[in-house]
Order: C-alpha cells, then structure tokens, then sequence
C-alpha cells in the first residue's frame, strides 16, 4: 500500500480556502492558520512514512484530519498503523472513515476493502446504545452506538458517567463478534427489564454442563451408569478371586487363602453395593433426563440417593446424597 492521498488534500484544503475573502479578517486568519498547520502535519506524515517511520506518521495524519477533517488523513493514519503492525488502531481510522459524513463513496469503498482484510485477525464489539453514552474499553473513550476493533484476548469494558458501574471483562477471539447493550453496563437496579449483558454467536457460546431446555442427558447421569457398570466390573474381579481362594483353601487350609477369601468377599459385597447404586440413580436420571420437558430454571428439581455398602465383620455404611 502506498500513500496516494496528498494531492486530494491538497485540493480539498484550497478549495475550501477560496471564499475567504466573505469571512471577517480575524476569523480568516484564523482559518488559513489551522489548513496551513493541517498541510503541514500531512507532508510529515508522508515523510515519516517514506522514512519506514510508521508510528509517527499515523500520528501526524490524525493531527492533520484533527485540523482539518477530510477522509486521506484517516485512510493513510491506518495504512501507517498497518505497517507498524498495530492492527487493531488501523482498523479504527479505516472505520472512522466509514463514520465520516463527509466521505466520498470511493473513500468508503477503500476503507471497506482495507477493513475486510484486517477482520479476521481481530476481534470487534459492536455496541447498542444512544451516541451520547460513553464507554471505556481498556484505556480508550467510544460512544454508545460504536463499533470496535480490538486484539483478541481479554479487555475490560466500562459505562462512564454511572454512579456505581462497574468494568465487565471480555475474552475476545480472533474473528468474532460481540454485540453489547450498553444498559446491561449499568447497575442492576438502574437496568431496563430488556437489558442483556451481551448477545454472542452461537459459535462462541460456552459449552453447558446441563441439561439444554430442548433436553438431553446431563454429564452426571453418565457419570453414575458409568461408575455402576465399572463396579459391577470389580464385583465381577473380585468374585472370581473368592473363588479362587475357597477352592485352594479347601485343597489345603492355611491362614493365607483365608485372609485372602474373606478380603475379596469384603471387596465383592462393596462393589455390588456400588454398582446397585450407581446403576440405579444413573437409570432415575437416564429416565428424568429422556422426559424432561423445557423448564425456566434446571435447580428446581433435585434427585436423592441412598447407598448401603456392606462392611468386613457385619457392619454397614449408609451414605446419601442430593443431585
């Protein structure tokens, strides 16, 4: 990309110098002073770019719009920031260009086309509010009806002028999206009934542990048929080893395959118990999870279970719990 913006401006600032001569002399001399100082902040700009000074000549170009608004400051401040790597400030002077009332069509064509490239590499919020809202994200002011480009990662976003508004910290991914009503910033009881915190694609949404409102089987019903059938596993293990051990005791009794067959029919007793359990309960909820109906709030029903596991000598463990 090159600067090919100078001659427009140029062009742009004597024109708007010809009808000087109507205003009064003070006023005149005021005005011929600021599109002298924009000339030259934009001839530096263009000699600090061809000088591969990046960062200095977007700065010059934002000076030089400041002074004197026109569309070619804009396009080349971004075209600096690109080339100095910081892509996220070169996507906003491509935007703002876009915002500019005064823009051509083959300004805002150009900014377009400049944007479409950067976008995949950043992240954007596109805020919903009224213009005269003020928000900071990071340590920069936007308005309320704003769209901004951002290196993806977290920033913290915050609603100015709110007596107890508080910064809302966002995790931003390259390519994506997030759309923000600004009266979700605002404290909870100054919040119209519509407000939302922000409305995300569906391709960023986190991933629900629970149940979705159309249905399905939740994580923790798996997880008890899956620890029922691994019990019923090790009930099966430890069966055969008590078996194992009877039949070498009864070849030759010793306190060894004793031990041995009175420990195994300890650890079969308790997987038994396990396994009943966990079946049990995951089938309960196998069954609740399959006919659930949408609810409003997923908390609202609860799940009971009660486990009795055998113990070595006679005694038994009950244990429940709440799902």
């Amino acid at each position: 990309m090159t600067l090919v913006r100078g001659r427009r401006l140029a062009l742009t600032v004597l024109l708007a110098l010809a009808p000087i001569g109507l205003a009064p002399p003070a006023a005149a001399q005021e005005s011929a002073k600021t599109k002298a100082d924009a000339r030259r902040f934009f001839k530096s700009g263009q000699k600090a770019f061809a000088s591969g000074r990046f960062e200095e000549a977007a700065r010059a170009f934002e000076e030089a719009f400041r002074l004197a608004p026109h569309p070619a400051p804009l396009i080349n401040a971004g075209d600096s920031y690109e080339k100095s790597g910081e892509l996220a400030r070169a996507a906003r002077s491509y935007q703002r260009v876009l915002e500019f009332d005064e823009a051509a069509e083959q300004d805002r064509q150009d900014a377009t086309d400049r944007l479409a490239k950067l976008t995949p590499k950043l992240a954007i919020i596109q805020f919903e509010g009224s213009a005269e809202a003020r928000l900071r994200v990071d340590e920069e002011e936007y308005r309320g009806d704003q769209r901004v480009y951002l290196i993806p990662g977290e920033h913290d976003v915050l609603l100015l002028g709110v007596e107890g508004a508080k910064p809302q910290r966002l995790e931003l991914n390259a390519g994506s999206t997030r759309t923000i009503e600004v009266d979700s910033l605002r404290p909870v009881k100054d919040r119209p009934r519509s407000a939302t915190a922000s409305k995300e694609p569906e391709s960023d949404a986190p991933m629900d542990a629970g149940p979705s409102k159309k249905g399905g089987v939740r994580a923790l019903t798996w997880v008890s048929l899956g620890v029922g059938v691994a019990a019923g596993g090790a009930a099966v293990y430890f069966g055969l080893q008590v078996n194992d051990a009877e039949s070498k005791f009864n070849e030759r009794p010793n306190r060894e395959d004793f031990d041995r067959f009175n420990d195994n029919k300890l650890y079969t007793n308790i997987s038994l118990g396990v396994s009943a359990v966990g079946v049990g309960l995951g089938t309960v909820l196998l069954i609740g999870d399959l006919g659930r109906k949408a609810e409003p709030e997923r908390e609202a029903r609860r799940w009971h279970g009660v486990a009795a596991v055998p113990l070595r000598g006679g005694g038994v463990v009950v244990g429940s719990g709440s799902f």
